[in-house]
């Protein structure tokens, strides 16, 4: 056995639940656990999250940029077409972006905080909607029901819905003290 090899075998495990835990120096540096349901069953989802995380918003290796509000986000065709059919068909399908070698194009009518969220969304497929504002979160529903993000749309609704109803409940109590 070569030596890559038994370094390789040392940082695997089997635990208690029979789940292959691996421990391994990721490509950023810092160590990680992946465990896999079964030993047949290999799950780096976390680790492809993070590594398409990486490419958020960053200029290099870009290949279009998008203006919302005069703020520039730098993204690459390919990763958008491939989460959003309207992203697919804007840049692949027959609309008049698409037809032309436009590496700019100006998103209107959408405010530039809610775009930046679902642009990180897209890359990472996570969103922390407690650090965000409500009224971003309001524009992030509309733009995720136009773009097609299914998913999103009703986890948001859930959290928007519960968080609106408490904060009437708040307003209630205090109209209610007066």
């Amino acid at each position: 056995m070569s030596t890559w090899q038994q370094h390789a075998l040392s940082n695997t495990a089997i635990n208690s639940q029979n789940q292959l835990v691996n421990n391994h120096n990721n490509n950023h540096g810092s160590n990680s656990v992946e465990t896999s349901d079964s030993l047949g069953d290999i799950n780096h989802t976390s680790a492809l999250s993070g590594d398409f995380g990486n490419l958020f918003n960053q200029s290099e290796y870009s290949d279009i940029e998008l203006i919302v509000e005069s703020e520039h986000f730098y993204a690459h065709r390919i990763i958008l077409a491939a989460r959003s059919e309207y992203f697919r068909a804007l840049l692949f399908g027959g609309l008049r972006e698409s037809q032309c070698n436009n590496h700019t194009i100006e998103i209107k009518e959408c405010k530039s905080a809610a775009f930046k969220v679902l642009l990180q969304y897209i890359y990472t497929g996570r969103i922390n909607l407690l650090k965000e504002k409500e009224d971003t979160l309001l524009d992030l529903l509309g733009l995720v029901h136009q773009y097609g993000f299914q998913q999103l749309e009703n986890s948001l609704s859930i959290y928007l819905k519960s968080i609106l109803s408490l904060k009437n409940l708040d307003l209630l109590i205090i109209m209610q003290m007066k």
